[in-house]
């Protein structure tokens, strides 16, 4: 029976086969650059219950024993969540007042690819899979409320800013046009399986949708949709007892990518009845035994498909914090991060800068929530002279001390060049 649910689970896995614009608006050393061109790349994944361990396992096809399944399932929830991004690209800040003598409003572009991932399951959906149907004889295992997320595009975005650094406000507003390469949805409100208790048959019933973009367009220069998004920043400085403090608001990615009408749609509110193969003879076991049951079929069966378009939702960030200068070499930030449309729980975060020098600051991070538990981080900002900035270090650096016991992982890093 492993083996039939295995071929269910295929179902699902056969259909996949830091804010941006708070760091373009960031000014950890004040600077006065009029242009400044950077790349930078980040990837983060989490998750409450998958360790570090468990995933690098998964990713390159390595043996997963009994020790690290049972880790996972030690931590699983009724309902769990993992989520992740991978970004790269290039950005630069050109101040107007060397243009046309407008000061104090600088505009920004970028270019990136991106990549969000996401998913909300229940810990029957990962005891079944890993462990097989067999502990569900006589039972049901409850799938409900089985969400995914995947997209991956490209973005061409253009703003303006404020970048005046002293008592007053500062804003911000980005305008993004997209290019969708690929997408994948599933939401199951509805997702149960029952096992016989002799293991004859196995129904599956399920209240599903799900769509994704042209199977027969791939790769990076896919067009398969377009879109746009909205990108706003806002910074209110004032002084407290403590020193001088600053509230920020971002709200990053408002839009949506619209993909085209060869977008695989699927809805099913039924039943999947399998009693199995019937095999007459070992001997001649041929490919034809299991053709009327293949992936596609059972798929078909499951969740029929039919072509036309769909517009997607982008996963939105926001981040609200405060952060106060309590002296000239330590800054404390504390704030809230959460993503819509994404399976997320909000982030409580608390930052600590050190600046020892005016070329280096250290930065450490404690949060909580998100897609995972507990996250820690650690960042570093310098100078590297001739223009150079560098800002790299992870915000969930326990995954590397920790691997088979915490699930976080994640890194940064972006190189910017002034120019004066």
């Amino acid at each position: 029976m492993k083996k039939i649910f295995i071929i269910l689970f295929i179902t699902f896995i056969h259909l996949i086969s830091q804010a941006q614009i708070a760091t373009i608006f960031a000014e950890e050393f004040l600077d006065s650059s009029k242009t400044r061109i950077g790349i930078s790349a980040d990837y983060d994944l989490n998750s409450n219950a998958f360790t570090n361990a468990f995933v690098s396992k998964f990713y390159t096809g390595g043996y997963i024993d009994t020790d690290l399944k049972n880790s996972v399932l030690k931590r699983a929830k009724n309902i769990n969540r993992i989520g992740g991004n991978f970004n790269y690209g290039i950005n630069g800040v050109i101040n107007l007042d060397s243009l046309n003598h407008k000061k104090n409003i600088s505009v920004f572009f970028s270019v990136r690819d991106r990549i969000h991932v996401d998913a909300q399951f229940s810990k029957d959906l990962y005891s079944v899979g890993f462990y097989g149907n067999s502990q569900h004889a006589g039972e049901t295992a409850n799938f409900n409320n089985f969400n995914l997320n995947l997209i991956r595009y490209q973005q061409i975005q253009i703003g303006l800013f404020s970048s005046k650094l002293d008592s007053a406000a500062r804003w911000g507003i980005g305008l993004s046009f997209l290019k969708g390469e690929e997408y994948l949805s599933i939401a199951a409100k509805k997702a149960e399986l029952f096992t016989s208790e002799d293991g004859q048959y196995i129904d599956f019933t399920t209240e599903m949708t799900a769509a994704k973009s042209d199977t027969a367009r791939k790769g990076f220069g896919a067009f398969n949709g377009f879109g746009s998004s909205v990108d706003m920043f806002f910074e209110a400085p004032f002084q407290t007892r403590f020193g001088v403090s600053k509230l920020r608001v971002s709200v990053s990615d408002i839009g949506f990518i619209h993909f085209n009408k060869q977008t695989l749609n699927f809805t099913q509110d039924s039943t999947f009845h399998f009693t199995g193969f019937k095999v007459n003879s070992f001997n001649n076991l041929q490919d034809s035994t299991m053709g009327a049951t293949s992936t596609d079929s059972i798929i078909n069966s499951i969740v029929p498909a039919k072509k036309q378009s769909y517009s997607a939702t982008l996963p939105t960030i926001l981040d609200l914090n405060f952060e106060t200068h309590f002296a000239s070499y330590f800054h404390l930030k504390e704030g809230i991060r959460y993503v819509f449309n994404g399976n997320n729980k909000p982030l409580f975060y608390v930052t600590g800068k050190f600046y020892f020098n005016p070329k280096f600051m250290l930065s450490a991070t404690f949060g909580y929530g998100g897609y995972g538990i507990i996250n820690y981080g650690l960042g570093i900002n310098a100078k590297l002279g001739n223009g150079f900035v560098i800002y790299a270090g992870s915000n969930n650096i326990e995954g590397y001390l920790a691997p088979k016991k915490a699930c976080g992982q994640g890194v940064y890093i972006s190189l910017v060049k002034h120019f004066y």
